[in-house]
């Protein structure tokens, strides 16, 4: 394993645990208080996308190095500091998957899998008592990166951004984080207390599963679609054994086959322009969702996704 896939693992994690769950968490998912999270993620990234990145690393580093600034005042966040949090996390994580594109799929699936099992492990940890968690996990991306050999990346001879994949990728994000965000705020499903082992299995099984199997992110989706159907009918059902075996099987499954489509572009503006509609607006309306308890409308996108993919995705692919 080497020194990038525990930048990238890190990144994953403070994501996970700080900027999606622990913000949110501290600030019991009020709007008002955290819409500024999402419009830095979108400036970042769209700075990121048309900046000319002359020293990636040597900004990584200086970005992480502002994570860790901002995280010793983890949880007193005010709109000005979530704003500068969700700027560096839209701007690092294309530059991220940009030099993974000089990494083997077997490195990214390590990184995810690292990520997942660590993450659920510490997903219950208080929202409130994480200040010692938001500053290591930057600390651990600013040593490793700095022992890094960064490599070339091959730019492929045509570069587009696919917009039929992107939608793709916006209706699995949107879905899983509706249902995420939705058993987060329940009382009677909350299967990361109950079965955290389980769930560490079940994540590192659909890695294992999108590695091995996995191919095309576009011929796999009436795969994902099923495995989310099944997720949503556990969940209406008040099944939380079945949905700790499902569930994190699909998150994982799919977030290798769209972290790898990411990295395969291999140019950091295509890579910027499709996390701003994956990574900040499927994800900001999926929260949207879980608050106002209106899950019907993630159902709603899956049914029509089952429709338009007969006649569009599968003919194209």
């Amino acid at each position: 394993m080497n020194l990038l896939v525990v930048v990238l693992s890190s990144q994953l994690l403070y994501y996970l645990l700080i900027a999606q769950t622990g913000v949110v968490g501290v600030f019991d998912s009020h709007i008002h208080d955290l819409f500024t999270l999402p419009i830095g993620g979108v400036i970042g990234s769209l700075l990121s996308a048309y900046w000319r990145h002359y020293g990636i690393k040597m900004e990584l580093c200086f970005l992480f190095g502002i994570q860790v600034m901002l995280s010793w005042f983890y949880p007193n966040y005010s709109l000005g500091i979530l704003l500068v949090m969700g700027f560096v996390v839209g701007y690092t994580t294309p530059l991220l998957l940009y030099l993974f594109g000089s990494q083997s799929r077997l490195q990214l699936a390590l990184g995810l899998a690292i990520s997942y099992a660590i993450g659920t492990a510490l997903y219950t940890y208080p929202f409130a008592l994480r200040g010692d968690i938001a500053i290591i996990l930057p600390l651990i991306s600013i040593v490793a990166l700095r022992f890094t050999p960064l490599h070339a990346v091959a730019r492929p001879k045509e570069v587009t951004l696919d917009l039929r994949v992107v939608l793709m990728m916006m209706v699995w994000i949107f879905a899983d984080s509706a249902l995420f965000e939705t058993l987060s705020r329940s009382g009677t499903m909350d299967i990361w207390r109950d079965y955290t082992l389980l769930i560490i299995l079940s994540h590192l099984t659909g890695v294992y599963l999108a590695y091995r199997y996995g191919n095309n992110l576009v011929r796999q989706g009436w795969m994902v679609w099923a495995l989310f159907i099944v997720s949503y009918t556990l969940y209406y059902f008040e099944l939380p054994l079945g949905l700790a075996i499902i569930y994190p099987v699909v998150i994982s499954y799919y977030n290798v086959l769209l972290f790898r489509t990411l990295v395969e572009m291999r140019d950091i503006r295509l890579i910027a322009l499709a996390m701003v509609g994956v990574g900040w607006f499927a994800a900001s309306a999926a929260n949207a969702v879980a608050l106002y308890h209106q899950l019907w409308i993630a159902v709603t996108a899956l049914g029509l996704f089952s429709l338009v993919y007969p006649f569009y995705f599968r003919r194209e692919s």
